[in-house]
């Protein structure tokens, strides 16, 4: 049967279908109940799709050009007529519900080509531009219908104002080639986060390549008190709360823009020398954003918003970045994806979270959902079995190497990770570590490890106890057995993970004596003891020691990274066997876990990875009962897991081991 038929038929709850076929299917009877195939506009998805310009070449350098061709795009037909609806207009880089996000100070370009006309016009007049001497080529991807699409369209558009326009088609490997060699004019992309921050939008896309000595920022800044801090102002940006003012550091500078906010003073010391390297060979979101927009400022704003631990001068400095970037307009934003909802009507609390999976312990059905045989082990559909019709498969079941949805879909069932967030809520929220802390300089993060839990091996039909030396070798063993094509860059761009350590209680409360900032729930607060830390957190149980991450530079977005499936916490006695306590032994309790590389290698010939590929534990809600490659997985409620009296709670149930 088909996926669609499995749901029409009640055998599954949920099923993946193709978005055109939704209308069609919508409302389908089920017995008592019907089919749920719908976009719901109240909840936009982070996945963003965008026209990139090619700011290194003319005439993309001149930001009124840009600002021309952005209102020369007629995004309404290309939201409901090539996206059927399932996107919603987006003017900004970062998106809707995420940290940053404004609409304050923005230039809201909407298809209005007079406009367009009347910014070229002016050009013609004033600086003697010529459109018709420009021939701009727009790239996107064979196969791709809807960016086909939107290429017509926008040749079309684009060429009423004077420029010469042609489109061109190539294969994804040929077109990734040109994006990231800024061998192109105009490209069509879309973007997914691999986490919920919005440095992984700056970064990618606002940075301009430039590099810096040293970083500094100084709050409510008296206006005449400027030429304290900054040897000129290069930008003051308006934000909700802010008057961000960025330039280098120094003496002398004068300051006469708005005085209605407090000002937000950004000083930078520019690395040249560093700049230049990333200027002389660029590579897109690798040595400046996709557009290639040499801003200098803002990508101060950049830098300096991934280090700052207070959320309210971390979310104006964003704001600042997103504001500029949208007026000058590099890109040219197209639309924010909508939240599909994909589910039969006795499927009851379903959720969709922004960058994780649902939980289906947390989902339950209509006790009077329908029954039906899955065709699988003799298992009937009933109201407490939930069946998932979906497309793929996972990729392994190994967290280091698997870097694709399904698999860690399946990752968010079976394993906890440090952080995570509850229900579709942004913020992080304690999982396995209960607590957080970093230092003062913001290169140090501290997670204090939840008490009593234990990880499931259903093979073996055996539990092993979880402490910080298994959430520090579950980091440490992602970057070194260094899998091709896996996620271990998350962990490994910002975390050395030789120079973390774990920590007992005792010497963690000596390092907290001298002061860490708790960061939780949009607020930081000074900690100086662990019944103050745990306090911030409201937790009271028992602990099972401390990981010190080593960060390689501040970096306050590692908390969102940390709730991926790259982090999903394993044993490391079950991955080790017979070898884990030699391994204890040699790293001294993992104080040194460069000690670990003796019993794991790089790549697929790696034991502990031919072990976790096929034959994954649970620290999760549920594990691995038995699968059938490219047909089944069955999960089934793990008895063992940390957070069961959740389900007493829920449902009035307690497994039995």
């Amino acid at each position: 049967m088909t996926r669609i038929q499995l749901f029409k038929a009640g055998v599954a709850d949920i099923a993946v279908v193709t978005p055109s076929r939704w209308k069609d299917l919508n409302g389908t009877p089920v017995g008592n109940f019907y089919l749920v195939l719908e976009p719901d506009p109240s909840k936009p998805r982070l996945t963003i799709q965008h026209i990139i310009l090619n700011t290194m070449r003319e005439p993309f350098n001149i930001p009124e050009v840009r600002q021309a061709l952005a209102w020369a795009v007629p995004y309404d037909t290309i939201l409901t007529s090539v996206f059927g609806g399932l996107y919603t207009r987006l003017y900004t880089i970062v998106p809707k519900g995420m940290m940053g996000y404004t609409e304050y100070g923005i230039v809201k370009y909407e298809y209005n080509r007079t406009k367009a006309q009347e910014i070229i016009n002016k050009l013609k007049a004033e600086r003697g531009f010529d459109p018709s001497k420009y021939t701009i080529t727009i790239y996107y991807n064979i196969g791709n219908t809807a960016r086909a699409q939107i290429a017509a369209l926008v040749q079309n558009e684009w060429a009423r104002l004077g420029f010469n326009v042609i489109v061109q088609a190539l294969s994804w490997p040929e077109y990734l080639d040109k994006m990231d060699h800024f061998n192109f004019d105009v490209g069509l992309l879309g973007w997914i986060p691999d986490y919920l921050d919005p440095d992984n939008y700056l970064m990618p896309f606002v940075w301009g390549g430039a590099e810096f000595t040293d970083l500094k920022y100084w709050e409510n800044v008296a206006p005449g008190d400027v030429g304290k801090y900054l040897s000129k102002v290069e930008r003051y940006v308006d934000t909700p709360n802010y008057i961000v003012v960025i330039g280098p550091q120094g003496t002398g500078a004068t300051y006469s823009g708005p005085t209605n906010k407090p000002l937000l003073v950004v000083g930078y010391v520019l690395d040249e020398e560093e700049t230049k390297k990333n200027w002389e060979n660029p590579i897109a979101q690798v040595t400046i954003g996709s557009p290639g927009w040499k801003d200098v400022p803002v990508s101060a704003l950049c830098k300096l918003s991934q280090r700052v631990l207070d959320p309210k001068v971390r979310e104006a400095i964003i704001n600042a970045a997103v504001i500029v970037f949208n007026n000058e307009a590099p890109m040219i934003m197209m639309g924010q994806a909508l939240t599909g909802r994909e589910y039969g009507s006795w499927v009851l609390n379903m959720y969709y979270p922004l960058t994780k999976f649902a939980r289906y312990d947390l989902v339950y059905e209509d006790p009077n959902a329908p029954v039906a045989d899955t065709g699988v082990q003799g298992i009937k559909n009933d109201p407490k079995t939930m069946v998932i019709a979906t497309i793929g498969w996972p990729d392994t079941f190994d967290a280091a190497k698997s870097y694709e949805s399904f698999g860690w879909e399946i990752f968010d069932q079976i394993y906890s990770k440090p952080i995570t967030y509850y229900y579709e809520n942004i913020e992080p929220e304690p999982e396995l570590a209960v607590a957080w802390a970093f230092n003062k300089a913001g290169d140090e993060l501290y997670l204090v490890i939840r008490g009593g839990v234990v990880a499931y091996d259903p093979w073996n039909k055996k539990t092993y106890p979880i402490d910080a030396t298994d959430v520090l070798f579950t980091l440490w063993r992602a970057v070194r057995v260094n899998l091709p094509g896996g996620p271990q860059w998350m962990i490994d761009s910002f975390i050395d993970v030789n120079a973390s350590q774990v920590l007992s209680e005792s010497e963690f409360e000596q390092i907290l004596s001298q002061g860490l900032v708790a960061v939780y729930h949009g607020a930081s607060k000074e900690v100086k003891s662990m019944k103050e830390l745990l306090g911030v957190f409201n937790y009271t149980g028992t602990t099972a020691g401390v990981v010190k991450l080593k960060l390689k530079f501040p970096y306050t977005p590692i908390l969102h990274i940390l709730t991926t499936g790259v982090a999903s916490v394993i044993s490391m006695e079950y991955a080790l066997g017979d070898k884990y306590q030699a391994a204890i032994t040699d790293s001294n309790n993992g104080k040194n876990p460069s000690a670990w590389a003796k019993y794991v290698i790089e790549g697929e010939e790696d034991e502990t990875y031919k072990k976790l590929k096929d034959y994954p534990i649970s620290t999760g809600p549920y594990y691995v009962a038995d699968y059938k490659e490219d047909a089944y997985i069955i999960l089934k409620i793990n008895p063992y897991y940390w957070n069961a009296t959740l389900w007493e709670q829920l449902y009035g149930y307690k497994p039995k081991p």
